[in-house]
């Protein structure tokens, strides 16, 4: 692919609002740690169900996500992304009326369902506008979406939960989502664009996917971004708790700090971008962000340690970390077959997020229940970090190859 992006300026109001509306979705990951002890309370959850109310949200995308890509290349990437949003903005009324375990995890799976469509379709509607050479910095600024929503959230929540309740966060959050559906709908709607090439096929879709399969870039993209989605929802899903039970600390405050904490990986997205527009090649950052994410874990889940040394552990933890979505989420326009399929292959690397997200937290937990102690868990990360350092030197040899084509 020649240029992967507009030839015409870059239109920064609408990137920002496409940025708005994958903040808007992050949302409904980030409301979820702040009030899982309460959670466990009200609704009789153990560490291992608890764990699958973080994961549950992850599951179809863990099986779907080229689909998805596939059915947005073909169906129009803007109409998923409203779709997405409905399903969103209905799903999360649906469980603020969870009396048990069940309802909960269902609507947190079909919210799943909306997330995954946003944002395996928003990549895609953002080449439309954005000129080609300021791509890398608009997928760094894409690519702090998550942190951003979750950690605006999870400072949001305490003072949502004090008024509300969860039970009213979870419906106030369905009004925010409507009205980014709403105000998304009006904005881009010139934008609507043509359908794929030719009709919608099964045989055309499975094709699709194969192609991008069959193209290693895409592919080791989806592995790493599996190892950083297997330890960031760990550590983000379980910090709160960790800082509640482990340290003594209040409901808000460890909403707070953890927020904050969460709230490194933007800047580190940013720089991400930053690095890539400077010339840094994106395996040197992958490696990078995951050996010191596997180092991080050990002072994150250590209870022999200082709080102030343990919470500056999941600080740079973030921070660092931040930068590896920044180099992945470009690589998969970067890596793409060709252009149409840059949502296909978009989808195939949120596949290989979603799993590592998916697994992440009820490993850990079943993990942790099993040995009756955190210890554990680090020494689970580093392993998985240290996955993601190999895939990464896989990553460097394979685009060795592709510059001296």
């Amino acid at each position: 692919m020649k240029h992967l992006g507009s030839e015409t300026r870059t239109q920064w109001g609408r990137l920002f609002l496409l940025v708005g509306v994958g903040v808007a979705a992050a949302f409904q990951i980030g409301k979820a740690p702040p009030v899982l002890p309460l959670l466990r309370t009200e609704l009789g959850l153990t560490l291992f169900l608890a764990g699958w109310v973080l994961s549950a949200f992850n599951i179809l995308g863990a099986f779907v996500a080229p689909v998805a890509g596939s059915i947005s290349d073909w169906l129009g990437h803007r109409r998923l992304i409203l779709f997405g949003l409905g399903c969103m903005a209905l799903s999360s009324p649906a469980g603020s009326f969870a009396l048990g375990p069940s309802l909960l995890l269902e609507t947190r799976f079909f919210e799943g369902l909306g997330y995954i469509f946003i944002i395996v379709s928003v990549p895609s509607l953002m080449i439309k506008v954005v000129h080609y050479r300021d791509i890398r910095v608009a997928f760094g600024v894409w690519g702090s979406f998550m942190p951003a929503g979750g950690a605006m959230m999870m400072l949001l929540a305490p003072i949502l939960t004090a008024g509300f309740g969860w039970r009213g966060m979870w419906r106030i959050n369905a009004a925010l989502l409507f009205a980014f559906m709403l105000w998304l709908a009006w904005t881009t709607r010139d934008l609507t664009g043509r359908r794929g090439r030719g009709g919608f096929s099964f045989q055309k879709l499975l094709k699709d996917i194969w192609l991008t399969l069959k193209t290693p870039g895409p592919v080791l993209l989806a592995l790493c971004f599996g190892s950083y989605g297997f330890q960031f929802l760990v550590v983000m899903g379980f910090l709160p708790t960790l800082l509640i039970e482990g340290q003594g600390l209040k409901q808000g405050l460890s909403a707070v700090l953890s927020a904050i904490a969460l709230a490194f990986s933007v800047p580190g997205n940013l720089l991400g971008g930053w690095l890539l527009q400077r010339g840094v090649k994106r395996w040197i950052l992958i490696a990078a962000a995951s050996a010191t994410m596997g180092v991080c874990a050990f002072g994150i889940f250590s209870g022999s340690i200082h709080l102030v040394f343990r919470y500056m552990a999941g600080v740079v933890f973030m921070g660092v970390g931040g930068i590896l979505p920044a180099a992945v989420i470009h690589g998969a326009v970067a890596l793409a077959p060709s252009r149409e399929l840059v949502a296909t292959s978009n989808g195939i690397l949120m596949q290989g997020a979603q799993i590592g997200l998916l697994v992440g937290p009820p490993l850990v937990a079943a993990a942790v229940s099993r040995k009756g102690t955190w210890q554990i868990a680090p020494w689970v990360l580093a392993l998985v970090a240290l996955v993601g350092v190999g895939l990464s030197v896989a990553l460097r040899s394979l685009e060795k190859q592709r510059d001296m084509r």
